[in-house]
């Protein structure tokens, strides 16, 4: 708009004709289709190598935190996994065994919560290993065979670029419209890619600064940031399942990619969010 435009506008009492604004909808959705990342959904089916509940295949002592038995959350199978697509940083052989303490539900937000969750790689035939017999009865599931899908996942609206307070109510609502179709179907269970937040994003953060803090600082080990972290595994509650995390929540287990591939899953991070 020119000088002259605006003078005139002070004699006539009009103002002036505002210049057509540019819909930035089309560049944010531009920025989610760059920056999308491949992940692996799990969905009903398979052979039962892979499930959520039910009993592991182990060799190990059962894990315990504080003396309580904690239960199995999944048992992945690395090699159909692999073969179905899944990261490149885990281990192609054996399976992973996710363990949490169902009974207390720690959130994963302190220190002190290490221990009340487990995550285990094991490589060879192991026999179906026998519950303790004390496994609490909200640990305890029947085994739901999982099979591995191929999927996109998308940033959430906190990791984009863009200005939310600039955009009008049209631009709000197109986008509201297009990240809630981008949402995973539910119950999302995943691996890899970006979460599915259920509260604020930026869990990398929160684990780094945990991790960092409980091992890299007492054995001198080189400064890791958030950015090395990965979606290891992430479980909705499931009514099929059972699995109920807090009030309709979900887990979310990470691990740093350097970590799991040197096969190191003892540094792992879990975090519940829930409605």
């Amino acid at each position: 708009m020119s000088w002259f435009d605006n003078l005139k506008s002070m004699f006539t009492g009009r103002a002036p004709p505002r210049e057509p604004r540019p819909d930035r909808v089309p560049e944010v959705v531009a920025e989610m289709e760059a920056r999308a990342r491949p992940c692996i959904r799990l969905a009903p089916g398979g052979d039962g190598r892979s499930r959520l509940g039910g009993l592991p295949q182990m060799t190990s002592d059962w894990p315990r935190s504080d003396g309580r038995a904690l239960g199995l959350v999944a048992q992945l199978d690395l090699p159909t996994l692999r073969a179905a697509g899944g990261p490149g940083w885990l281990p192609t052989e054996g399976r992973l065994l996710v363990f949490y303490d169902f009974e207390h539900q720690p959130w994963g937000i302190e220190p002190s919560d290490l221990g009340t969750f487990v995550v285990r790689h094991e490589v060879g035939e192991a026999p179906l290993a026998q519950a303790p017999g004390d496994l609490h009865e909200d640990a305890q599931f029947p085994a739901y065979p999982v099979t591995y899908v191929q999927a996109r996942s998308y940033a959430g609206w906190e990791r984009l670029s863009v200005d939310w307070n600039r955009l009008s109510k049209r631009e709000d609502r197109e986008l509201e419209r297009i990240l809630d179709e981008q949402a995973p179907a539910e119950p999302a269970h995943q691996i890899g890619g970006y979460p599915a937040p259920i509260q604020a994003d930026g869990m990398e953060e929160d684990c780094q600064r945990i991790v960092s803090g409980l091992f890299d600082a007492a054995i001198g080990a080189p400064q890791s940031r958030s950015e090395d972290w990965r979606l290891l595994l992430q479980v909705d509650s499931d009514n099929e399942v059972g699995f109920m995390w807090g009030d309709t929540g979900r887990i979310y287990i990470w691990i740093r990619e350097q970590d799991a591939r040197a096969g190191d899953f003892s540094k792992a991070w879990l975090i519940l969010q829930c409605y």
